[in-house]
C-alpha cells in the first residue's frame, strides 16, 4: 500500500510538471500585414516563459527584450538576439535573473 501512494505521488508530480511546462509557453501572432508584435507581461523571481511563432525557413528573427530592472533577458543571456528561423514553429526562451517579479517587453520581428 506503501508503495502504490508513493508511486501515485511520483506519477502526480511528473503530471503536474508535463502541464506546468505546457502552460508556460506563450503562442506570438503577428496582426495581418505586419511583420513584428509586441508583448508585455510580467514573470515570477527566477522565472522562465517560453514563446513561440511560426516562420517560414531562412527569414530573419530578431528578439528585443525590456525591464525595468534589467533582471529580464533572453535564453542568450543578453537583452537582444538575431538569428535565421526554421520552416514553422521557432521559440524564444526569456529568464528573470531576479529574486522579485518583474515586469517586461518582448518584441519580435521576421523579416
Amino acid at each position: 500500500m506503501k508503495k502504490l501512494l508513493t508511486l501515485s505521488l511520483l506519477s502526480l508530480m511528473f503530471l503536474t510538471m508535463y502541464v506546468e511546462t505546457a502552460s508556460a509557453q506563450t503562442r506570438i501572432r503577428f496582426a495581418r500585414g505586419r511583420t513584428s508584435a509586441t508583448v508585455s507581461s510580467t514573470i515570477g523571481s527566477r522565472g522562465q516563459r517560453k514563446y513561440v511563432l511560426g516562420a517560414q525557413a531562412g527569414q530573419t528573427l530578431s528578439a528585443n527584450i525590456s525591464s525595468r530592472n534589467g533582471c529580464v533577458v533572453l535564453g542568450n543571456g543578453q537583452t537582444s538576439e538575431n538569428y535565421t528561423t526554421n520552416r514553422g514553429d521557432n521559440w524564444i526562451d526569456i529568464f528573470n535573473n531576479c529574486k522579485t517579479a518583474t515586469t517586461f517587453t518582448l518584441t519580435v520581428s521576421i523579416y
